[in-house]
Order: C-alpha cells, then sequence, then structure tokens
C-alpha cells in the first residue's frame, strides 16, 4: 500500500506533460496572484509550491520578496528551487511548519489541505507562522459544487471525495469554521473554476468548482 507522500510524488511525475496546461496564470493561482500584488509582502511563504510556478510569475512583480516554498513531494521541491529564495520539505500533516513564529507577512496554501488528515493542525501552523496583520490565501476544491450535488444524488462519489490522494473535503462555510477556531478573520470570500467564468459573481458556493478566500491574523 502506497503512502500519501508516495501518492503524490507519483501524481506529480504523471502530470509532467500536462503542466503547461495545469500552470497558468487563471483560476487559483490568478487569484492568489491578485492578492499578492495587492498587499506587496516582504516574506512569503509558498505551502505546496509545486514546481515554482506561482513564485515565477509574482517576483518580477515584488522585487524586494522574500520566497520560502515547501511541499510535500521532493521531486516538486527539486523543480522549484531557482524560483525560491529558500526551499524546504515540510510534512503538514506530521510534523507541522518547521519556521519560526510570526516570520511571514503573507502564505499561500494553493490545493494543499485537502490532502492533509488534520487540516485544521495545518491553519493552526499558518496562523502561527503569520505576523499579527499577516494574510493566508486559500484554495481547496468545493464539495458543494452543483456538479458535485448532482453526482451525489445519483450515488456517485464526487470528484473530490474521490481523489484517492484527498484525505479533507470542504465547503465554503467549513473553511469559514476552520478560520475562526485557528485565530484567522475572513477578509474575502470568493471562487473560481466556474464555468462560464461570470458564473462565479451568482454564486461562488454553489457555480465554482474551487473556493478561494483570503483571511488574515488577528
Amino acid at each position: 500500500m502506497p503512502t500519501l507522500q508516495e501518492l503524490n510524488s507519483e501524481s506529480w511525475d504523471n502530470r509532467l506533460e500536462a503542466r503547461a496546461h495545469t500552470y497558468e496564470l487563471r483560476g487559483r493561482f490568478k487569484f492568489a496572484y491578485d492578492r499578492l500584488l495587492k498587499h506587496e509582502p516582504k516574506r512569503w511563504l509558498d505551502i505546496g509550491t509545486g514546481n515554482g510556478f506561482l513564485p515565477r510569475v509574482v517576483k518580477p512583480h515584488l522585487r524586494d520578496v522574500h520566497i520560502t516554498g515547501t511541499d510535500f513531494a521532493q521531486n516538486a521541491i527539486n523543480e522549484a528551487r531557482d524560483a525560491l529564495d529558500e526551499a524546504v520539505f515540510a510534512d503538514l500533516d506530521k510534523d507541522g511548519l518547521p519556521m519560526e513564529s510570526a516570520s511571514f507577512d503573507f502564505v499561500s496554501c494553493l490545493e494543499v489541505i485537502e490532502h492533509l488528515v488534520f487540516p485544521e493542525f495545518a491553519l493552526a501552523e499558518i496562523t502561527r507562522v503569520l505576523k499579527p496583520g499577516g494574510r493566508v490565501v486559500i484554495t481547496v476544491p468545493n464539495i458543494q459544487h452543483v456538479e458535485y450535488l448532482f453526482q451525489l444524488l445519483r450515488g456517485k462519489m464526487p470528484g473530490p471525495a474521490a481523489d484517492t490522494r484527498h484525505m479533507s473535503i470542504f465547503t465554503q462555510k467549513y473553511i469559514e469554521k476552520l478560520f475562526r477556531q485557528t485565530g484567522l478573520r475572513m477578509t474575502h470570500r470568493s471562487g473560481v473554476d466556474a464555468s462560464p467564468e461570470w458564473f462565479s459573481m451568482i454564486s461562488s458556493r454553489y457555480l465554482c468548482k474551487t473556493i478561494a478566500v483570503e483571511g488574515a491574523k488577528s
């Protein structure tokens, strides 16, 4: 039986040919990009940095930023090193974040916490490493998307729950609850991956496949 780490590393290798389509400045990456340019952090932690795509596209616009990237897959970290000022392997479920408290003013965590058994622990760790007033952006698959609800009604397991790498599932309301429990104040609620995109303006809760939120440490 493969471990969760092995599953994620294998998934990374299997997506080699698809990366050109996966890593584009849209969806979750565009959401995080816009928030980063708005807040102009000096110390930024990118959790689940993958191949370092987001740091690569942001850094030219934030020349004074120091970027630390972490990932659960060592093969991903190896590809991201040239985009980062510091690359760190981190198993959030097991060890948390190997960083000092109150050391970052911005944390991005895109499509990560659904892979964790204890997402509330990860959010508590994010809160710990954020400076007071620091910001975090989180994106996760939205199990409340109308397509997934219809799949449930037909007795089918929705995509986010059927993915063997996913240990947790989320709704917007549940994310808001976790934020409150871990000392984060919700500052922006949104969603991405609606089709067509303007559906996101009608209802991010039901018409976006991805929840995208920003919070601040009190």
